[in-house]
């Protein structure tokens, strides 16, 4: 009997125990659940807490309004949220003043509140933190080395960098430099681009009395007119002009984003254009003078009609200039200084300068240079005037490595504006960056930049099928 006993009070003990040990689990979890649920009610009112270093920096990629919620990359991480969001969720400009959800869009970079338990978007604040560059035209991306040019600086960028046109996310390629940015980052590091103005296209029709001529549009692009060119344009109104032979025209445009607008050149009325008289004092002397690729003798005053001429300078023992004037006074000097030739070219750039005075003469960089030397240009306007200079690089032109465009087979292919061929087609290869453009009948025209080093082979390209209409 009294060995019956003892297993059982063991039994007993060890039940007991067991019992206790449940019950204190029991109560710690129902204090962590208390705790998480308070944690839940803080996290999920929709105003922002005041501890601000709690939210997260996040990139506003996407409002889904019918389905009310919105999606954001943690800018730290490269993490991606889809938060709901209710009507009344709150957000706050820089400075604590109210917002309303149509003002935000993709691209914007907020501080960013949330309910870890329900998901729910708790309020949004665009960052102090953040810097945000406007109206940016002067930019470059090389994609090899992550950098940004903005002007003179450098940024640097990730592959979790976000390009925006119209609400809708983009590559590096589809921006050019006829587009205008705005550029959020934060430090030494760009995070997002919004296209704020984007570009459409001009295509030149019966163009065959002004092909060897000059087109102007507006004070942006001044280009030689080839045959059927399609041209990519900044968004907005302009005069375009186009002069050949002693006569010109002109016409006003208008330029949608991602839309082609044409001029036709039979129907535009041709005018005869007025000469002007320009005395040419070129260091040293017996340099040799080419207007519109004719050599001119330029001892005395050289008649040449208004608009747009290309002239170059060649001096054994000197770097060639390559330039283009805008001849628009009656009587005006151009005063050129070459610079002595350098052992080494291939860098060098093409510098120009002009006055400020009104109806005067003066130099524009021309995009079709073939040759990479430095000068200074003088312009004056009766014997009078101010001066500048600029310089642009130029691009180094093979005559036997090419450039290949295979895909999309069918469509138009247009290099810089001037026609190439219809996809498959190859054209000489031309460094450094420029623009390609796609066209098709009944599909969106697209371009894309591209920069092509001098590396002596040849480079190929397929791009994505076009959209249609």
């Amino acid at each position: 009997m009294r060995r019956a006993i003892v297993p059982i009070c063991v039994i007993i003990f060890i039940m007991f125990v067991a019992c206790y040990l449940i019950i204190m689990e029991y109560a710690k979890q129902k204090a962590v659940d208390r705790v998480e649920q308070e944690t839940e009610q803080e996290e999920v009112s929709t105003e922002i807490p005041e501890g601000r270093e709690e939210g997260i920096h996040g990139l506003l990629l996407d409002i889904n309004e019918e389905d009310r919620f919105m999606s954001f990359q943690d800018v730290s991480t490269g993490k991606v949220y889809e938060l709901p969001y209710e009507s009344g969720v709150k957000i706050e400009g820089r400075h604590g003043d109210a917002m309303t959800l149509p003002q935000i869009m993709p691209g914007q970079i907020f501080e960013l509140y949330y309910s870890k338990a329900t998901r729910k978007l708790s309020g949004l604040k665009i960052s102090d933190k953040i810097w945000t560059y406007t109206d940016v035209t002067r930019f470059s991306f090389d994609e090899h080395k992550k950098v940004m040019m903005i002007g003179d600086e450098a940024f640097s960028f990730t592959n979790d960098l976000k390009i925006f046109s119209q609400d809708k996310e983009i590559e590096i390629m589809d921006v050019t430099d006829m587009d205008r940015l705005i550029v959020r980052g934060i430090d030494k590091q760009v995070l997002s681009v919004i296209v704020d103005k984007g570009h459409g296209y001009l295509r030149v029709l019966n163009d065959t009395y002004f092909v060897g001529g000059w087109i102007e549009i507006g004070q942006e692009i001044i280009k030689p007119i080839t045959e059927d060119m399609l041209i990519p344009v900044g968004e907005g109104k302009y005069t375009v002009k186009v002069t050949n032979r002693g006569y010109a025209g002109q016409e006003d445009v208008t330029i949608a984003r991602d839309k082609e607008t044409s001029i036709d050149l039979s129907k535009i009325e041709i005018e005869e254009v007025a000469i002007g008289h320009i005395l040419f004092k070129i260091e040293p002397d017996y340099a040799r003078l080419y207007i519109d690729d004719e050599i001119t003798d330029f001892e005395e005053r050289v008649p040449l009609e208004f608009g747009v001429h290309a002239i170059r300078v060649e001096c054994a023992g000197y770097d060639t200039i390559n330039s283009n004037i805008r001849v628009g006074s009656d009587y005006a000097e151009i005063d050129i200084t070459m610079d002595e030739e350098r052992e080494d070219t291939s860098s060098s750039s093409s510098s120009s300068s002009s006055s400020s005075s009104s109806s005067s003469t003066e130099i524009v960089s021309g995009n079709e240079l073939s040759s990479t030397n430095t000068g200074t240009v003088i312009t004056q306007q009766n014997g009078s005037g101010s001066s500048s200079s600029t310089s642009t690089s130029v691009p180094v032109i093979s005559g036997v490595q090419k450039i290949h465009i295979e895909q999309p087979a069918g469509a138009e292919v247009y290099l810089d504006g001037n026609y190439v061929g219809i996809a498959p087609v190859s054209t000489g290869k031309v460094t450094g960056s420029h623009v390609i453009t796609l066209s098709k009948d009944g599909y969106k025209t697209r371009s894309y930049t591209v920069n092509i080093g001098n590396d002596g082979n040849d480079v190929t390209f397929s791009f994505s099928a076009l959209t249609q209409e």
